[in-house]
């Protein structure tokens, strides 16, 4: 990634296969977004994604070891926001002074039902958003087992769900090899799943762990 002195995008270059879809009509909740300012970043809930109407956007990620990639530039037409995290982990940042407007859920439906280019965007955000999570949770540093751990569980959560399954196995074997995964002890693992079931987190069934409070388990992932 290219950055200017002054701390804006230079040299990025536009996403292939860009998806294209009129704007809405109405010019309901547009948003204005002033050169060098974010229409979303990391922790931002998601409440929808957008059009570009006019101007550009730079698309992109800081993983959790600090690098940066550049995701795509977003044109007039192009849609951002695409993800299904309640949170944004990814930075929209505005190359011009930029117009948005928010999709509604039927609208971004019928686009992506009319668009595969579009639907493969989803897809490939969607696996962006694993990544990062399940980074995060590998990345070495203060945090707590406690807090690592449950960033993991819901990094491996979102691959189980989206593949069916809705449990994680979990044994001491299981435990063992999660320790050597993330770098700490046998003992810390086994102690933080303790917790996790005192706390009413997750529970355990036919040797699964299956995560009971996801809210409580991302509060707890994101301290």
């Amino acid at each position: 990634m290219l950055i200017a002195d002054n701390g804006q995008f230079a040299g990025a270059r536009p996403a292939d296969n860009r998806a294209k879809t009129a704007a809405p009509a109405s010019e309901r909740n547009r948003r204005m977004i002033a050169h060098g300012d974010s229409l979303f970043a990391p922790g931002t809930p998601r409440a929808a994604a957008y059009v570009v109407e006019s101007g550009a956007l730079c698309h992109y990620i800081v993983w959790p070891d600090g690098s940066h990639d550049v995701i795509e530039c977003a044109f007039p037409g192009d849609i951002v926001g695409l993800g299904s995290l309640g949170e944004h982990v990814s930075t929209a940042q505005a190359m011009v002074d930029t117009a948005v407007v928010p999709l509604t859920r039927s609208e971004l439906e019928s686009a992506l039902q009319s668009n595969a280019a579009l639907a493969a965007r989803l897809s490939s955000a969607t696996d962006r958003e694993f990544d990062y999570l399940r980074r995060r949770a590998l990345t070495p540093g203060q945090r707590p087992a406690l807090n690592r751990i449950a960033a993991y569980l819901l990094a491996v959560a979102g691959s189980a769900c989206r593949s069916g399954e809705t449990h994680l196995a979990y044994g001491h074997a299981g435990a063992t090899s999660l320790a050597a995964l993330l770098d700490m002890p046998a003992g810390d693992v086994i102690s933080a799943f303790a917790t996790l079931r005192d706390r009413g987190l997750v529970t355990e069934r036919d040797g699964a762990i299956v995560i009971a409070d996801a809210t409580g388990l991302e509060a707890l992932a994101d301290a």
